[in-house]
């Protein structure tokens, strides 16, 4: 099975449709009037984005160009269906944050009773943007609406690629830009983990219910060229395990990231820090550290990650929150 996802990754690494229509010559233009994805990406800058924009496309008469997918809401505001791009990016090395990706794992402290050292970590996701409301002509400054899910499994490579367990997460969120570098989230947020099958049968193990949902306020700052700045607090309104979950969580990072820094800007460099802590582990420090390269694809909301990974903390699998670990990674991550 994690053949064929690594296989798939690399499949999708390779294939970029609007490359597929490229010639020799750069300047031909591509049709991308179905691709409403691209078409957005072009006119929406994402919030780390260090691009200088126009505001709207222009028609003949020099005023603004509307496109299909957006609304007219009064002579000051517009909104824009699916903009195809984000103003609170997610955090780069949040082990929780939607995204596709497969690391190689080998933990160096191992709490999790009858586990192996050598894992697999597959994730399935990502976060979309729905709707965006804006200042007519300042398209990186206003509000959005974005949904995000995955899916998080370990596969223990020491016994038979068992799944030792599995989260399903998932949030609602509405964010703000001034398109300055600042932002904000307020979002509803879901993490439901369960206890792979065939490790219950190899263990005994049950589940504890682990379920949380919480209110989360978060705020980003990206005022300087590479780098980002965030801090983050969640409330748990639904706990299925009262005995043992508690209400709050913190967590804070920075980033660094220069994209276009390698091969005439087509690829770059980037490192991360996330530091999380929940109340129910006592407050102690979930840390997870990322660097590696980074490959944005031409013209697509897409972004590829190569790179390694280290983390101490409780265990990302809900289940096993009571277990602390140690690890060191080599991973691929893909953020649509």
């Amino acid at each position: 099975m994690i053949y064929k996802i690594l296989t798939l990754m690399i499949l999708l690494f390779l294939v970029d449709p609007l490359n597929a229509a490229d010639t020799e010559d750069a300047s031909v233009p591509i049709n991308t009037d179905h691709l409403f994805a691209q078409k957005a990406t072009s006119t929406l800058p994402d919030a780390r984005s260090r691009e200088k924009v126009d505001s709207q496309p222009k028609d003949a008469t020099g005023g603004e160009k509307d496109n299909e997918y957006t609304l007219s809401m009064g002579e000051s505001w517009r909104g824009v269906f699916s903009p195809g791009s984000l103003l609170y990016p997610p955090y780069i090395a949040n082990p929780l944050r939607p995204t596709t990706a497969l690391t190689m794992v080998y933990f160096t402290d191992n709490d999790i009773a009858d586990s192996g050292d050598s894992r697999y970590v597959f994730r399935l996701g990502g976060r979309v943007g729905v709707f965006r409301f804006h200042p007519a002509g300042i398209s990186d400054r206003g509000f959005q609406i974005d949904f995000e899910g995955a899916f998080l499994g370990i596969f223990d490579r020491d016994n038979s690629l068992d799944n030792i367990g599995w989260d399903g997460v998932y949030s609602a969120l509405l964010t703000w830009g001034n398109g300055e570098g600042l932002a904000a989230k307020l979002a509803i947020q879901h993490d439901s983990s369960h206890v792979g099958d065939e490790y219950i049968e190899r263990t005994g193990r049950q589940r504890i219910n682990y379920t949380r949902q919480e209110f989360a306020f978060g705020l980003s700052l990206a005022g300087l060229e590479y780098w980002r700045i965030y801090g983050e607090a969640g409330y748990a309104f639904d706990q299925r395990n009262e005995a043992l979950q508690e209400e709050w969580r913190v967590e804070g990072g920075l980033e660094f990231e220069d994209p276009d820094r390698f091969w005439k800007g087509s690829a770059g460099y980037y490192a991360a820090i996330d530091i999380m802590s929940y109340e129910e582990s006592d407050w102690k420090a979930d840390v997870s550290v990322q660097a590696g390269v980074v490959i944005p694809m031409t013209n697509m909301p897409r972004i590829w990650r190569i790179g390694l990974e280290y983390r101490k903390g409780r265990s990302v699998i809900g289940e096993f929150f009571q277990s602390r670990e140690s690890s060191i990674a080599l991973g691929l991550w893909l953020d649509l």
